[in-house]
C-alpha cells in the first residue's frame, strides 16, 4: 500500500518513515507542514493518510476533512498521542478511517494500516467510548431519599419507613417532602407513579431493597 506521512516532528516523521519501508511499505511522500497535504494528495494519490492532530498552523482534524472531500479514495488513519474528545469523535462520526495511539508499537501501527487498506475501520490503543446515562429526576436524590421512595412504591407508611431506617417518623416526612419537591410531584402517589414509571422505562429498578439507577444508553 502507498501511503503518504504528516508529523510536525520532524525526527519522528523520519524514523516512522523508516520503520515503515523497512516492512515493505511504500511512503510516496512525508511532510511536517499539514497544509502541504492536500495537494499531496492530489498529486501522490496515497492509498491512505497517516497523520497526527496535533499541529501550529491548523488542526489535523481540518486537513482530514479537505482530504475527503477531494480524494474520498484516500483512507485517512490518526496516528496521535492526543485523547482529546474531538479526536475520538473523528473516528465515531466516520471522518477518519482509522485512530492509532502513537503508544503503541509499530506492529500494532502495521495492523491497524493492513485494516484500513481491507476496507474496514481500525481503533487501536483506544478505550471505546463511555456510554451516556440519560439524566433524570433521580439523579437529584440523595441515597437515603432514594431508599425512602423504595418503601413508598412497596406500599411502606410513614411508621414503617421510621422503624426500617430507624429514624423518627419526623424525620421521614422530611425526607418525602424532599422527594416529592425534587421528582416535581405534589404528593405520594404521584412520585410513587413517576417512580414505577421510570422503572418501566429501566432507568432504575424498585423492589424493597432500594432503588437504584441502571444504565439508560442515548
Amino acid at each position: 500500500m502507498s501511503l503518504l506521512l504528516c508529523d510536525h516532528h520532524v525526527m519522528f516523521l523520519r524514523t516512522l518513515a523508516e520503520a515503515l519501508e523497512e516492512r515493505d511499505h511504500v511512503i510516496v511522500g512525508a511532510t511536517s507542514d499539514p497544509t502541504d497535504v492536500p495537494a499531496l494528495v492530489d498529486d501522490l494519490l496515497p492509498d491512505i493518510l497517516l497523520t497526527d492532530v496535533d499541529f501550529p498552523q491548523v488542526s489535523g482534524l481540518e486537513i482530514a476533512r479537505q482530504v475527503r472531500r477531494r480524494r474520498p479514495s484516500t483512507a485517512i488513519v490518526l496516528l496521535s498521542g492526543s485523547n482529546a474528545p474531538e479526536v475520538r469523535s473523528a473516528f465515531d462520526n466516520k471522518l477518519v478511517d482509522g485512530l492509532v495511539s502513537k503508544c503503541g508499537g509499530i506492529a500494532a501501527l502495521e495492523t491497524a494500516l493492513a485494516t484500513v487498506r481491507g476496507g474496514e475501520r481500525a481503533l487501536v490503543g483506544w478505550c471505546p467510548t463511555p456510554t451516556k446515562r440519560r439524566r433524570t429526576p433521580l439523579d437529584l436524590l440523595t441515597p437515603r431519599e432514594r431508599e425512602v421512595l423504595a418503601l413508598l412504591t412497596d406500599g411502606s407508611s410513614t411508621g414503617d419507613i421510621a422503624d426500617r431506617l430507624g429514624v423518627s417518623v419526623n424525620t421521614v416526612r422530611t425526607h418525602v417532602r424532599s422527594v416529592l419537591h425534587k421528582l416535581g410531584v405534589h404528593h405520594r402517589t404521584m412520585a410513587i407513579q413517576a417512580a414505577l414509571t421510570f422503572e418501566r422505562a429501566g432507568v432504575l429498578e424498585t423492589g424493597g431493597a432500594g432503588v437504584r439507577s441502571t444504565q439508560y444508553v442515548t
